[in-house]
This record gives structure tokens, sequence and C-alpha cells, in this order.
């Protein structure tokens, strides 16, 4: 058997990695906080603003699988340097251009061109420095990372933002950020340990056959529509939060409050559950409970009024199925086995994408035919209850199973 090694230094790869994977997120959310100072200080339309967070599913779509091609071919670091590198340089002509909105656009888009570089190597990087063990924590610290991300702009852009004026300081902080973050990637992560932490695999690196591979394996296939349909409601949701909660007796203000709870909520369950994950060394069982607890969650949201209950909901919703994504990371990872996690991790994500983008769609355009938000919600609830009897039929990976036999002298 060959010799295996778990190394402290996986800890500062993961360190490492982390400020420019926050700072892609803080770029993509940075002016949605405080779109009425940005849409004056530009001189732009609601929809000019807009197109700056759109920037992200659109450039995730065109820069996936090339990113999933560079991991899965020359190593996760290969990627995450590209992606740093064009989120910081990106990101400092951002400012530096910041009196032209064309320019800020220009260059919002190559930030978002960076992004899947950078989300893709999630579960490269436990792969490559951690035992089987311990992969779901490390995935869902990166996770944590990104869920950190997307807080920070939302309180952090309207404290700096008072006025229109202060929309270039703004943007230079993110920018000074963005570019430490990149400097701390480049410098302090490795691709891989002197011995691997665990007996090592063959990996069948990206190509068409790989791909279309992945849909004919039948786990994995169960994986991605459950990851369709959940990341789908999830980037719907927050999209359209306020839209969501006002009916139910909440004002502006007070939906903004659930949507934050929600947030915080959401980081601390890609905390715990990936940890329960791993101490119980289960998957399939922590997705079927959340599916259920989901489908639950997503009709009292529907129905329920008042702000303190629709607060509690929304905070148990959260930490529910923002802390389930990094356990579906990981087993998705773990049944697309032998074709690299760059490669399984892009496609998974880019159908959250895609779905993201049609539900906000069908969202809009049911409660606009309907005159109320009831009939898209309990849409939601429905596709949601469907998933629970794909989780009862999935089975925990091949790779965790034989974690889990008994090894003998």
């Amino acid at each position: 058997m060959s010799a295996t090694a778990v190394y402290g230094y996986r800890w500062v790869v993961v360190a490492a990695a982390a400020p420019i994977i926050m700072a892609s997120q803080v770029f993509w959310l940075s002016f949605a906080p405080v779109a009425t100072q940005a849409q004056a200080y530009f001189g732009t339309s609601s929809l000019g603003i807009s197109m700056l967070s759109m920037s992200y599913m659109l450039m995730y779509v065109l820069f996936t699988f090339p990113a999933s091609w560079l991991i899965d071919g020359f190593g996760y670091r290969h990627s995450l340097v590209v992606g740093a590198v064009l989120t910081a340089v990106a990101g400092a002509l951002r400012a530096a251009g910041g009196n032209d909105f064309t320019a800020v656009l220009v260059c919002q888009f190559l930030i978002a061109a960076g992004q899947p570089f950078l989300l893709n190597v999630l579960t490269k990087i436990p792969a490559n420095w951690f035992p089987l063990r311990e992969r779901a924590v490390a995935s869902g610290m990166l996770t944590l990372v990104q869920y950190v991300g997307m807080m920070a702009p939302m309180a952090l852009s309207p404290l700096l933002v008072h006025s229109p004026g202060d929309i270039r300081r703004m943007m230079f902080l993110y920018a000074g950020f963005a570019v430490v973050g990149a400097l701390l990637a480049v410098l302090f992560t490795r691709e891989r340990p002197p011995l691997p932490p665990g007996p090592s695999v063959a990996v069948e690196n990206i190509s068409l056959k790989a791909m279309a591979g992945l849909f004919t394996n039948a786990a994995y296939v169960q994986v991605l529509v459950l990851m369709f349909v959940s990341l789908g409601v999830f980037n719907t949701l927050l999209t359209e939060i306020d839209q969501i909660l006002t009916p139910r007796g909440l004002s502006i203000g007070q939906a903004d409050t659930a949507g934050a709870v929600f947030i915080v909520a959401g980081v601390v369950g890609a905390v715990l559950l990936p940890l329960l994950s791993d101490r119980i060394r289960r998957r399939i069982p922590l997705l079927t409970v959340g599916m259920v607890l989901m489908t639950a969650f997503y009709l009292l949201l529907t129905y329920a009024r008042g702000p303190l209950l629709i607060t509690a909901i929304a905070a148990l919703a959260g930490l529910t199925i923002m802390g389930l994504a990094p356990i579906v990371f990981q087993h998705s990872a773990e049944t697309a086995y032998p074709v690299g996690e760059g490669t399984s991790f892009g496609l998974l994500f880019l159908m959250g994408q895609i779905s993201g983008a049609l539900f906000i769609y069908l969202f809009e355009w049911t409660s606009a035919a309907a005159g109320s938000v009831r009939w898209p919600m309990l849409m939601f609830v429905v596709l949601t209850a469907l998933q629970i009897p794909v989780t009862l039929r999935m089975r925990e990976s091949p790779l965790l199973t034989a974690s889990l036999a008994p090894t003998h002298a």
C-alpha cells in the first residue's frame, strides 16, 4: 500500500484560498444594497445596475467548462491563480475607471469570468489535501466563505455609501481586499502535499466522453436533479425575498432582516451539518430529512404571518438549505469518480445557475398572472416535495462506503 500522510498545512491552503473566493462574491453583490445611489452616481437605469449582478450568471455558463478543464487537466492551483488574477486586476480597473459606467460594466464581466475558476476548486482542494473523513468539513468551510462573501456587501455597502459620491470609495476598498486575497492565494497555496492524504486513485480528466459519462451515471444524475431544483429555488428566494415576505405582514425593513437572518443561519448550517455528516459518516439521511424540512418551511413561508414567526422560519430554512449544500457537493464528487472534481462540481453548479434564471422567470410570470406570490411558492413546495423520493432512492457513494469497511492486518 502506498504511503499516506495528513499535513497541517492543509488548513493554510484553505485559509489562503478563502479571501479571494470571498472577494469574488463581494464583487457580485457590491451594488445590490445601494442600487439607488449607484443609479444616481452612474446615471443609468435599474436594469443597468442589475446587469452588474446578472453578469455572474452569464459568465459562469460561458467559463465553467474551461475552468473545469483547467482544474482536472493541470490542477486546481492553476485555476485558482487565473481566477485570482482576473478578480484582482479587473476589480482594481473597475475602481480606477469608476466614473464611467461602461468601463465598470466591462470590468464587472471580467470579474465574473474569474468566478468559475475560483468556485470550481471547492471540492478539488479537499480531495487533494484532506482525508475522506474531513472532506465534507473542508468543503463546508470553503462554502462558508462564499456565504460570508454574500453577506459582507449586504452589511458593508450601506455603511460605506451614504451618498452617490461614496460609490467609488466603496469600489476601491473592495478592490484592495481582492488584491490582498489574490496575493495570499498565489503565495501560500500548493497543488498537493508530498504524500497523499489517502490511497491514491486514478481520476479521469475532463473530456466530452467524461462529461457524457456523468449523464449516464445514475447516482450522479440524482444529485444533479436535486441541485437543479434546490439551488434554483434558493437563488429565487434570495432574489425575490421582499416580494415573498411583504405580503406576509412584514415591512420592507423587516423583510430585509429576515433575508439577512436566512443567510446568517445558513453560515451556521454550513459549519454544523458537514461536521455532523463527517462524524456519522453518512450523507443521504441528512439530505432526506433536509428535503422534508424544506418542504415544510417553504409551505410555512407561503402562509405564515408576522415578523417574528417569519424570521424564525427563514432562519431554519437558511440553516437547512445552505447547510446541506457542502454535503451535496462532496457527495457529487464521490459519486462522479473517476471523473475529476472540477468537472463534476462545475456541471452541478452550472445546472443551479440555469435553474435559478428559469425559476426567477417562472416566479415573476406566475405571480404577475395570478396577482399573488402564493402560486409560485406552492410550485416550489411541490418541486421540493418531489425531491424526497429522489433522496430515498439515493445510496452512499462507494468511496464513502469503502472508508467505513473494517481494515484487517
